[in-house]
C-alpha cells in the first residue's frame, strides 16, 4: 500500500470528495465525535503489575545491543541470524494505541556464531515514528487509532495513516525489510539494524501495493507479494519477483467484497486468497468516524469465498471463485497440490470475537480489560476439488492456536510437520508450543507453564541432518514473574523435552508477531 494508508484517493472524484467531506461533517455535527481515539496511557504501568502478561503490552523504552547470558548448551550447527517483528512502542505524549496488534515496529536480531550469542533490537525509523519522536505525541494515525485533530485529519486528502513496518521481516539479497499492512516497506542495516529508509522495491512508485506477508519460493528463488488497494473499489496486486531480483510479473484484479486480508496462499502453481467475511464498512473509515479495525465487521452467514489465480499469469488469467464454510485466517501453514486438488492448511476462527465484535479482548486488554474471545483457532484444512465451486472446510486439529509454521523450504509443496502456538482453554496468550503431525493428526506439545507465553516459533533446519524436521524450533517467550523475555532452542524432533538452550534477555520485550532465520553461509534460495 502507499504511503498515503490503505485506502487510495484513487478513483474518487473532487464531486465525490467534497461530498464525503460535507457528509463527514454533518456526522461529526450529529454524533459529537469519533469512535477511534487515542487511549489514556495512565493504566499502562498497572497494566503490568496485574497481568502475568502484562510486559506483552507495555513499550519498550528504547534500542538494546549486547551479548545475553546462555542458559543451556546451544546446538553447534545454529549459525545465522533470526530476525524479529513486532509492536514495540504503543505509548506517546500520555496517550496509547488501542489494540494490542498496534505499534511502532521493534526488529530484533538474535546472531549466532562461534563466539556465542549477540542481540540487537532497534526500532525502525519510519517517517512516522521520526515525525512523532520528535513532537512527543502521536501525529499519524494507524489502523486501530485516528490521528489527533478530528476530522479533517482523518479523511482524504489529510488522512493521516503511515507504515509502522511492525509485521513481518524478510532478509533478502543481503539486505533486510520490515513490512506493515500499510505503506512500502523499509530497509534496514543487516548487521546494525538501522534504519535505511523506505523502498518500493526497485518498482516505480504507486506502481504496486504490498501487504505485510509475502512468500519466499526457496526452489525457485522468486519472491511473492500480495497487496490490497481501496477506494470506490477494492483490488489486489499480485507482485512476483525473480530470483535475481528483476519484476517477473505484476497484475491486479478487482474483488467481488471488500475483505480485511492478513496472509494468503502459495502452492507450486497457484496463489489463493481466502476472501473471508471480514468486511470493511468502507464509508465510515472514509468519513474519518472510524479507524480501521473498528470499521471490521463479521457477517458469518455470508460463508468465505476463495479467489484462485495460477502463478504464471502470462497472456492473461481470469480468477477462479470456490465457496467454503466461514472462518477467519490470520495465517497460513502452507498450501500444495494432491494432482489437480489443492490443499490449503491455516488456523481458522469460527468467529473473530477477540478481534472484531463487542469488546475484543486485543483491544479490551490495552485498557486492562478482560474481553472477548469466546471462538479460539482450530488448525483446519480446506480441499478444492478440480471444477467444484465449494470446498470442503474441515477442523483437523481441534484447540486453542495461532502463529502458524513450517519448513519454509517446503512452501507450496506438501508438509508433514507444522509448527505453532497452543494455549490453554479459551486463553488468549499462547503458553506452549506445538507441532502438528499433518499425516496422523498428532499434537506434541511443551508447555513453558501457567505465567510463560509463547510467540510464533520459527523453524531453522540443521545443515548435518536431513529430513524434514531435522532442526530447532526458535521461540521468543515472556516470563510473567521475571518479567523479561528469552529465545528458547528447541529440538524439532523432541519438543517435547523442553529447550536445549535459553538466551536470556534482560528486559522484556512485547509482543513480538514473526520471524525470519537466514543462515550464515547465505546459500538457500531466496537469500
Amino acid at each position: 500500500m502507499d504511503a498515503r494508508g490503505p485506502l487510495s484517493e484513487e478513483g474518487l472524484t473532487r464531486r465525490e470528495l467534497l461530498a464525503l467531506i460535507g457528509a463527514g461533517s454533518a456526522a461529526l455535527t450529529l454524533s459529537g465525535c469519533s469512535v477511534s481515539p487515542p487511549l489514556s496511557s495512565a493504566r499502562t504501568a498497572a497494566i503490568m503489575d496485574a497481568e502475568p502478561w502484562g510486559g506483552l503490552a507495555v513499550s519498550l523504552d528504547g534500542d538494546k545491543a549486547y551479548a545475553p547470558r546462555v542458559e543451556g548448551t546451544l546446538p553447534k550447527g545454529l549459525r545465522g541470524t533470526l530476525y524479529r517483528n513486532g509492536p514495540g512502542l504503543f505509548d506517546r505524549g500520555g496517550k496509547r494505541r488501542r489494540a494490542l496488534l498496534d505499534g511502532d515496529g521493534l526488529v530484533q536480531a538474535f546472531r549466532f556464531g562461534e563466539e556465542g550469542v549477540f542481540y540487537r533490537a532497534r526500532f525502525v525509523r519510519t517517517g512516522k515514528f521520526v515525525d512523532e519522536e520528535r513532537a512527543g505525541r502521536f501525529v499519524w494515525g494507524t489502523f486501530s487509532t485516528q490521528a489527533p485533530g478530528g476530522f479533517f485529519a482523518n479523511v482524504p486528502p489529510h488522512r493521516k495513516i503511515r507504515s509502522q513496518a511492525g509485521i513481518t521481516v524478510v532478509a533478502r539479497g543481503g539486505r533486510v525489510y520490515a513490512f506493515d499492512e500499510t505503506g512500502l516497506p523499509w530497509e534496514l542495516d543487516t548487521e546494525t539494524l538501522e534504519t535505511r529508509g523506505e523502498t518500493s522495491l526497485g518498482l516505480a512508485p504507486g506502481l504496486t501495493f504490498y501487504a505485510a506477508h509475502n512468500k519466499v519460493d526457496r526452489e525457485t528463488g522468486e519472491w511473492l507479494h500480495f497487496g490490497l488497494e481501496f477506494g470506490r473499489k477494492m483490488r489486489v496486486h499480485l507482485t512476483t519477483f525473480a530470483a535475481d531480483g528483476s519484476l517477473a510479473s505484476h497484475d491486479a484484479y478487482p474483488l467481488p467484497r471488500f475483505s480485511y486480508l492478513h496472509d494468503w496462499f502459495v502452492t507450486r502453481r497457484h496463489v489463493v486468497l481466502h476472501l473471508h467475511p471480514a468486511t470493511i464498512e468502507v464509508w465510515g473509515l472514509l468519513l474519518g468516524l472510524r479507524s480501521i479495525v473498528d470499521s471490521l465487521r463479521w457477517r458469518g452467514s455470508d460463508g468465505s469465498l476463495l479467489m484462485i489465480l495460477p502463478r504464471d499469469r502470462r497472456g492473461g488469467a481470469a480468477p477462479r471463485f470456490v465457496e467454503t464454510e466461514a472462518s477467519f485466517m490470520w495465517h497460513s501453514f502452507n498450501g500444495h497440490e494432491e494432482g489437480d486438488e489443492l490443499v490449503l492448511d491455516f488456523v481458522g476462527y469460527d468467529d473473530p470475537d477477540h478481534f472484531i465484535g463487542e469488546e475484543p479482548l486485543a483491544l479490551e486488554v490495552m485498557k486492562g480489560r478482560p474481553g472477548r474471545f469466546e471462538h479460539p483457532g482450530a488448525v483446519r484444512r480446506i480441499r478444492v476439488a478440480p471444477g467444484a465451486a465449494r470446498a470442503r472446510n474441515e477442523v483437523l486439529t481441534p484447540g486453542n492456536f495461532e502463529w502458524p509454521r513450517v519448513d519454509d523450504r517446503l512452501l507450496g509443496r506438501r508438509n508433514r510437520w507444522g509448527y505453532v502456538a497452543s494455549a490453554r482453554g479459551k486463553r488468549f496468550f499462547w503458553n506452549a508450543v506445538a507441532k502438528v503431525d499433518f499425516e496422523s493428526g498428532n499434537v506434541e506439545r511443551f508447555d513453558f507453564g501457567d505465567r510463560v507465553f509463547t510467540s510464533e516459533p520459527v523453524f531453522v533446519p540443521d545443515p548435518e541432518r536431513t529430513g524434514e524436521e531435522g532442526g530447532w524450533l526458535l521461540v521468543e517467550i515472556y516470563d510473567g514473574d521475571t518479567r523479561k523475555s528469552s529465545l528458547a532452542v528447541l529440538d524439532a524432533t523432541r519438543i517435547g523435552d523442553g529447550p536445549l538452550a535459553r538466551v536470556l534477555l534482560e528486559h522484556h520485550v512485547p509482543i513480538s508477531f514473526h520471524g525470519f532465520w537466514r543462515p550464515a553461509d547465505g546459500r538457500a534460495a531466496g537469500w
